[in-house]
């Protein structure tokens, strides 16, 4: 999840198509999750998973974020349990530490990049700190690990 605002957000998800071989597109309120692509939370609007359907919410923002990371994570926690997967990357604050430990908490994987290859190791680090990644990866091995980690679950 990319804190990002209009007119950048759509743009940056267009341009994110056709950087990789999967699909990147600004997620639809109540859209099913689908098994391939990467749906973007639109700016201004928190992204959830309920009922294996995709949910955009303008609640309040959660670490001056809105979409939060947060957000996203603690109800994929609630909607998959021990089948969740969730990954924080560089980034600036805490958003998205919690989220990882309600993953961890529902017995899903969590991941969280390392200081190394971190730009900023907030988020990562808050993170690390609070118990919540279970793996501490560097970029270059996060990729192999979740294709690996998806492998073992099918």
């Amino acid at each position: 999840m990319l804190h990002i605002a209009e007119p950048f957000g759509s743009a940056f998800a267009d341009w994110l198509d056709g950087q990789t071989a999967h699909r990147v597109r600004i997620a639809r309120h109540g859209e099913a999750v689908g098994a391939r692509g990467v749906s973007m939370a639109p700016p201004g609007s928190h992204l959830m998973v309920q009922g294996r359907r995709l949910m955009l919410d303008h609640g309040p923002e959660r670490f001056s974020c809105r979409p939060s990371i947060d957000v996203l994570f603690e109800s994929v926690a609630s909607d998959y349990g021990a089948g969740a997967l969730a990954v924080v990357l560089t980034g600036m604050g805490q958003d998205g530490a919690r989220g990882l430990l309600a993953v961890r908490s529902a017995g899903g994987t969590t991941l969280a990049q390392d200081e190394a290859t971190s730009i900023v190791y907030g988020m990562p680090r808050e993170a690390a700190l609070l118990g919540a990644a279970q793996h501490v990866l560097p970029l270059p091995d996060i990729g192999p690990a979740l294709v690996a980690l998806t492998r073992d679950s099918s």
